[in-house]
Protein backbone atom coordinates (compact mmCIF):
# COMPACT_ATOMS: atom_id res chain seq x y z
CA UNK A 1 0.00 0.00 0.00
CA UNK A 2 1.10 3.60 -0.93
CA UNK A 3 0.89 6.66 0.94
CA UNK A 4 2.30 10.06 1.47
CA UNK A 5 3.44 11.54 4.91
CA UNK A 6 3.89 14.99 5.54
CA UNK A 7 7.34 14.99 7.43
CA UNK A 8 9.67 17.28 8.94
CA UNK A 9 8.01 20.08 6.58
CA UNK A 10 8.36 17.63 3.70
CA UNK A 11 6.50 15.18 1.99
CA UNK A 12 7.47 11.70 1.93
CA UNK A 13 5.93 8.73 -0.05
CA UNK A 14 6.09 5.15 1.34
CA UNK A 15 4.89 1.81 0.56
CA UNK A 16 4.02 -0.62 3.30
CA UNK A 17 3.81 -4.43 3.30
CA UNK A 18 2.24 -6.65 5.87
CA UNK A 19 0.10 -6.77 8.69
CA UNK A 20 0.42 -2.92 10.60
CA UNK A 21 -0.12 -4.72 14.11
CA UNK A 22 2.95 -6.78 13.34
CA UNK A 23 6.52 -5.18 14.17
CA UNK A 24 7.59 -2.75 11.72
CA UNK A 25 11.04 -2.59 9.72
CA UNK A 26 12.11 0.29 8.38
CA UNK A 27 13.88 0.18 5.07
CA UNK A 28 16.11 3.66 4.58
CA UNK A 29 17.48 3.46 1.16
CA UNK A 30 21.33 5.32 0.26
CA UNK A 31 22.34 8.82 -1.58
CA UNK A 32 20.17 9.10 -4.54
CA UNK A 33 18.14 6.10 -4.56
CA UNK A 34 14.68 5.87 -4.64
CA UNK A 35 12.56 3.24 -1.91
CA UNK A 36 11.87 1.14 -4.63
CA UNK A 37 16.10 0.26 -4.73
CA UNK A 38 14.96 -1.87 -1.92
CA UNK A 39 14.41 -5.55 -3.95
CA UNK A 40 11.02 -6.67 -3.72
CA UNK A 41 12.28 -10.06 -3.19
CA UNK A 42 13.63 -8.35 0.82
CA UNK A 43 10.47 -6.72 0.73
CA UNK A 44 8.36 -9.98 0.59
CA UNK A 45 10.22 -12.36 2.53
CA UNK A 46 10.42 -10.07 5.15
CA UNK A 47 6.62 -9.53 5.51
CA UNK A 48 5.96 -13.06 5.01
CA UNK A 49 8.23 -13.83 8.26
CA UNK A 50 5.71 -11.48 10.06
CA UNK A 51 7.25 -8.16 9.36
CA UNK A 52 5.10 -4.70 8.77
CA UNK A 53 7.67 -3.54 6.26
CA UNK A 54 7.64 0.23 5.47
CA UNK A 55 10.46 1.45 2.23
CA UNK A 56 10.45 5.13 1.58
CA UNK A 57 11.86 8.08 -0.62
CA UNK A 58 13.89 10.12 0.96
CA UNK A 59 13.40 13.68 0.31
CA UNK A 60 14.77 14.85 -3.08
CA UNK A 61 14.11 11.46 -4.62
CA UNK A 62 11.45 9.55 -6.44
CA UNK A 63 8.03 10.38 -5.48
CA UNK A 64 9.34 12.36 -2.13
CA UNK A 65 8.59 16.45 -1.88
CA UNK A 66 12.22 18.31 -3.10
CA UNK A 67 14.16 21.04 -1.47
CA UNK A 68 16.48 23.50 -2.54
CA UNK A 69 19.36 23.18 -1.25
CA UNK A 70 20.99 26.15 -1.31
CA UNK A 71 18.24 27.59 0.74
CA UNK A 72 17.59 25.05 2.84
CA UNK A 73 20.67 22.76 3.58
CA UNK A 74 20.38 19.69 5.26
CA UNK A 75 22.52 16.77 6.84
CA UNK A 76 22.19 12.79 7.06
CA UNK A 77 20.92 14.45 10.80
CA UNK A 78 17.62 15.92 8.89
CA UNK A 79 17.47 12.81 6.86
CA UNK A 80 17.07 11.13 9.98
CA UNK A 81 14.95 13.36 11.84
CA UNK A 82 12.56 12.31 8.55
CA UNK A 83 12.26 9.16 8.86
CA UNK A 84 11.37 9.10 12.53
CA UNK A 85 8.61 12.06 11.38
CA UNK A 86 7.69 9.45 8.71
CA UNK A 87 6.97 6.72 11.40
CA UNK A 88 5.08 9.39 13.74
CA UNK A 89 2.83 9.98 10.63
CA UNK A 90 2.00 6.30 10.36
CA UNK A 91 1.55 6.15 13.61
CA UNK A 92 4.40 4.00 14.51
CA UNK A 93 6.19 4.49 17.60
CA UNK A 94 9.01 1.63 17.59
CA UNK A 95 10.84 0.22 14.25
CA UNK A 96 13.23 -2.31 13.85
CA UNK A 97 15.41 0.32 11.63
CA UNK A 98 17.35 -1.30 8.39
CA UNK A 99 19.85 1.23 6.53
CA UNK A 100 21.92 0.66 3.59
CA UNK A 101 24.70 2.78 2.20
CA UNK A 102 23.72 6.64 3.09
CA UNK A 103 20.80 4.70 4.51
CA UNK A 104 22.88 3.25 7.30
CA UNK A 105 24.54 6.56 8.08
CA UNK A 106 20.78 7.43 8.47
CA UNK A 107 20.16 4.58 10.78
CA UNK A 108 23.14 5.33 12.56
CA UNK A 109 21.95 8.99 13.07
CA UNK A 110 18.49 7.78 14.05
CA UNK A 111 20.34 5.39 17.16
CA UNK A 112 22.05 8.17 18.59
CA UNK A 113 19.68 10.88 18.08
CA UNK A 114 16.61 8.88 18.43
CA UNK A 115 17.23 5.91 20.21
CA UNK A 116 14.17 5.68 21.46
CA UNK A 117 12.31 4.54 18.72
CA UNK A 118 14.65 2.19 17.82
CA UNK A 119 13.83 -1.97 18.75
CA UNK A 120 16.79 -2.62 16.56
CA UNK A 121 19.40 -1.37 14.13
CA UNK A 122 20.55 -3.16 10.77
CA UNK A 123 23.88 -1.23 9.07
CA UNK A 124 23.88 -2.93 5.04
CA UNK A 125 27.26 -2.12 3.28
CA UNK A 126 27.88 1.41 5.29
CA UNK A 127 30.31 3.60 7.06
CA UNK A 128 30.74 5.67 10.01
CA UNK A 129 33.04 7.96 8.37
CA UNK A 130 31.39 10.96 6.43
CA UNK A 131 32.46 11.10 2.83
CA UNK A 132 35.48 13.49 1.53
CA UNK A 133 34.33 16.84 -0.30
CA UNK A 134 37.89 16.14 -2.51
CA UNK A 135 36.93 12.68 -4.04
CA UNK A 136 33.40 12.13 -3.40
CA UNK A 137 33.92 8.96 -1.22
CA UNK A 138 34.05 8.01 1.85
CA UNK A 139 37.31 8.43 4.16
CA UNK A 140 39.17 5.88 5.43
CA UNK A 141 39.90 2.57 3.58
CA UNK A 142 40.95 3.35 0.06
CA UNK A 143 37.82 3.09 -2.28
CA UNK A 144 38.02 1.79 -5.74
CA UNK A 145 39.57 4.08 -8.31
CA UNK A 146 36.86 3.21 -10.37
CA UNK A 147 34.11 4.21 -7.87
CA UNK A 148 35.92 7.62 -7.33
CA UNK A 149 36.08 8.25 -10.51
CA UNK A 150 32.51 7.76 -11.36
CA UNK A 151 31.52 10.08 -8.66
CA UNK A 152 34.07 12.63 -9.36
CA UNK A 153 32.40 12.55 -13.36
CA UNK A 154 28.81 12.31 -11.98
CA UNK A 155 29.67 15.94 -10.15
CA UNK A 156 31.57 17.57 -12.69
CA UNK A 157 29.70 16.40 -15.81
CA UNK A 158 26.38 14.94 -14.72
CA UNK A 159 23.60 13.43 -16.99
CA UNK A 160 21.03 15.54 -18.07
CA UNK A 161 18.69 13.04 -20.01
CA UNK A 162 16.50 10.08 -19.23
CA UNK A 163 18.85 7.65 -21.04
CA UNK A 164 22.55 9.11 -20.14
CA UNK A 165 21.11 8.70 -16.19
CA UNK A 166 20.76 5.23 -16.74
CA UNK A 167 23.73 4.74 -18.73
CA UNK A 168 25.62 6.46 -15.75
CA UNK A 169 23.60 4.51 -12.94
CA UNK A 170 24.48 0.83 -15.40
CA UNK A 171 28.01 1.77 -15.36
CA UNK A 172 28.22 2.36 -11.44
CA UNK A 173 26.04 -0.93 -10.99
CA UNK A 174 28.50 -3.01 -12.93
CA UNK A 175 31.58 -1.60 -10.66
CA UNK A 176 29.50 -2.20 -7.73
CA UNK A 177 29.14 -5.97 -8.27
CA UNK A 178 31.16 -8.18 -6.55
CA UNK A 179 32.02 -11.24 -7.69
CA UNK A 180 29.92 -13.65 -6.25
CA UNK A 181 27.17 -13.16 -8.93
CA UNK A 182 27.84 -12.52 -12.58
CA UNK A 183 26.24 -8.37 -13.40
CA UNK A 184 22.76 -8.79 -15.24
CA UNK A 185 22.89 -6.43 -17.52
CA UNK A 186 19.27 -6.45 -18.55
CA UNK A 187 17.72 -6.61 -15.41
CA UNK A 188 19.75 -4.37 -14.04
CA UNK A 189 18.96 -1.72 -16.50
CA UNK A 190 15.14 -2.62 -16.21
CA UNK A 191 15.31 -1.61 -12.37
CA UNK A 192 17.37 1.60 -13.39
CA UNK A 193 14.85 2.43 -15.59
CA UNK A 194 11.86 1.98 -13.39
CA UNK A 195 13.32 3.88 -10.77
CA UNK A 196 14.69 6.40 -13.40
CA UNK A 197 11.14 6.94 -14.62
CA UNK A 198 9.78 7.36 -10.80
CA UNK A 199 12.48 9.84 -10.27
CA UNK A 200 12.59 12.04 -13.43
CA UNK A 201 14.21 14.76 -14.18
CA UNK A 202 14.99 15.13 -10.43
CA UNK A 203 17.33 12.10 -10.18
CA UNK A 204 20.14 14.53 -10.72
CA UNK A 205 18.54 16.57 -8.47
CA UNK A 206 19.08 14.22 -5.77
CA UNK A 207 22.31 12.78 -6.69
CA UNK A 208 23.29 16.49 -6.03
CA UNK A 209 21.94 17.37 -3.01
CA UNK A 210 22.50 13.64 -0.90
CA UNK A 211 26.33 13.93 -2.10
CA UNK A 212 26.10 17.77 -0.78
CA UNK A 213 24.15 16.38 2.29
CA UNK A 214 26.57 14.07 2.82
CA UNK A 215 29.45 16.38 2.40
CA UNK A 216 27.78 18.18 5.44
CA UNK A 217 27.41 15.45 7.97
CA UNK A 218 29.17 14.31 10.76
CA UNK A 219 32.08 11.71 11.42
CA UNK A 220 30.36 9.17 13.32
CA UNK A 221 32.75 7.10 13.98
CA UNK A 222 34.06 8.28 17.34
CA UNK A 223 30.26 8.42 18.04
CA UNK A 224 28.78 4.88 17.63
CA UNK A 225 30.64 3.61 20.43
CA UNK A 226 27.44 5.21 22.74
CA UNK A 227 25.03 3.34 20.52
CA UNK A 228 23.00 0.90 23.21
CA UNK A 229 20.32 -0.36 20.53
CA UNK A 230 20.81 -4.38 19.22
CA UNK A 231 22.87 -4.11 16.20
CA UNK A 232 23.76 -5.89 12.95
CA UNK A 233 26.31 -5.19 10.39
CA UNK A 234 25.95 -6.79 7.12
CA UNK A 235 28.81 -5.91 4.71
CA UNK A 236 30.16 -7.62 1.29
CA UNK A 237 33.87 -8.50 1.22
CA UNK A 238 34.27 -6.87 -2.25
CA UNK A 239 32.80 -3.93 -1.39
CA UNK A 240 34.10 -0.91 -3.89
CA UNK A 241 32.21 2.08 -2.56
CA UNK A 242 32.60 1.60 1.04
CA UNK A 243 35.20 -0.84 1.59
CA UNK A 244 35.34 -3.94 4.11
CA UNK A 245 36.97 -2.26 6.36
CA UNK A 246 33.80 0.63 7.17
CA UNK A 247 31.59 -2.42 7.99
CA UNK A 248 33.97 -4.05 10.24
CA UNK A 249 34.81 -0.69 11.96
CA UNK A 250 31.01 -0.15 12.68
CA UNK A 251 30.82 -3.86 13.86
CA UNK A 252 33.85 -3.70 16.06
CA UNK A 253 32.78 0.06 18.10
CA UNK A 254 29.20 -1.06 18.66
CA UNK A 255 29.05 -2.67 21.91
CA UNK A 256 27.81 -6.57 21.13
CA UNK A 257 27.12 -5.83 17.33
CA UNK A 258 27.13 -8.85 15.39
CA UNK A 259 29.07 -8.71 12.12
CA UNK A 260 28.11 -10.57 8.60
CA UNK A 261 30.42 -10.91 6.57
CA UNK A 262 29.21 -11.91 2.77
CA UNK A 263 32.12 -13.47 0.78
CA UNK A 264 31.79 -11.85 -3.05
CA UNK A 265 29.14 -9.01 -2.50
CA UNK A 266 30.22 -5.84 -3.50
CA UNK A 267 28.10 -2.44 -2.75
CA UNK A 268 24.75 -3.69 -4.25
CA UNK A 269 22.31 -6.57 -3.18
CA UNK A 270 21.79 -9.25 -5.64
CA UNK A 271 18.96 -11.85 -5.91
CA UNK A 272 21.41 -14.58 -5.01
CA UNK A 273 21.75 -12.60 -1.45
CA UNK A 274 18.56 -12.16 -0.64
CA UNK A 275 17.39 -15.26 1.57
CA UNK A 276 20.98 -14.87 3.63
CA UNK A 277 20.05 -11.50 4.13
CA UNK A 278 16.31 -11.54 4.78
CA UNK A 279 17.17 -14.28 7.13
CA UNK A 280 19.66 -12.17 8.86
CA UNK A 281 16.92 -9.87 9.19
CA UNK A 282 14.48 -11.99 10.89
CA UNK A 283 16.84 -13.24 12.84
CA UNK A 284 17.68 -10.23 14.44
CA UNK A 285 14.56 -8.45 14.24
CA UNK A 286 13.28 -11.93 16.06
Amino acid sequence: MEHLVESNGVQLWCETFGDPKDPAVLLIMGLGATGTAWPDALCTALSDGGRYVIRYDNRDTGLSGKVDFAAQPYTSLDLAADAVGLLDGLGVSTAHVVGASMGGMIAQEIALEHPGRLQTLTVIMSSANPLDPTTGTFRGATVDPRVAAWMQRGQTDPPLTEEARIAHQLELARILTGSATEFDEAATRQIIARDAARAGASAAHAMQNHTAAAFASRDRSGLIASITTPTLVIHGTEDPMAPFEHGKEIADKIPGAVFLPLEGMGHVMPSAFIPTISEAILKHTN
